[in-house]
Formats: C-alpha cells, structure tokens, sequence
C-alpha cells in the first residue's frame, strides 16, 4: 500500500539497528539496539495556522534525529517505517548537494 502522510506528519525510514560489537559478530536482533536516526522518505503539505498554509520546515530526503519513543509503526508494513510529527522530529541535517558527492 503507498501511504501518503497528512498535514504536518512524516513517513521516516529508520536507519538500520548498530551493533555494539566487533564486526563480524552476529548479534541477536532482541539484543540490538533500534536507532532513532532516519531519513524522511515522503511528507505531508504542512500545517494549517489560521488559514494559512505553513509548509514543513523537514523534507523529504534530511536526515532527521527523534526521541526514542516517539512515532507511530506503519502496520503491515516494512517495520523500519514510522510515522512522525514534525514537531517530534529533535534535529535534522540536509542532504548532501550531488556536486559535493561527486567531488569526493
């Protein structure tokens, strides 16, 4: 199903669980530790003020930082997929521009 958010909410990928081990030591995924960094991969219009529509300041493609227990789990979906409100997004940082990438 393609989930499309409303308003001020956000569908945001998280990034996959770190092990804190050596490499190449297999960890149990009960024993690792679910990590509250993502990408946004789609967003809502933005917020309704007064008549006013305020876009999000959060875009598709930033990296974003969210509390450990906020969000909601897209059900019947990929599990990595969780559903935000903008205002429980902690921090974010852009995406790196194509030309800086290319650079490197």
């Amino acid at each position: 199903m393609d989930w499309k958010p409303l308003y001020e909410k956000l569908i945001v990928r998280r990034d996959p669980p770190e092990s804190e081990y050596a490499p190449g030591i297999k960890v149990a995924d009960a024993h690792q530790k679910q990590q509250n960094i993502g990408t946004v991969i789609k967003a809502g219009e933005g917020r309704w003020v007064d008549g006013i529509l305020l876009p999000l300041t959060v875009q598709v493609g930033m990296r974003v930082l969210f509390s450990k227990f906020s969000g909601t789990e897209l059900a019947g979906a990929d599990p990595d997929l969780i559903v935000l409100r903008e205002d429980e997004i902690l921090a974010y940082a852009a995406p790196e521009p194509v030309e800086a990438r290319e650079a490197a």
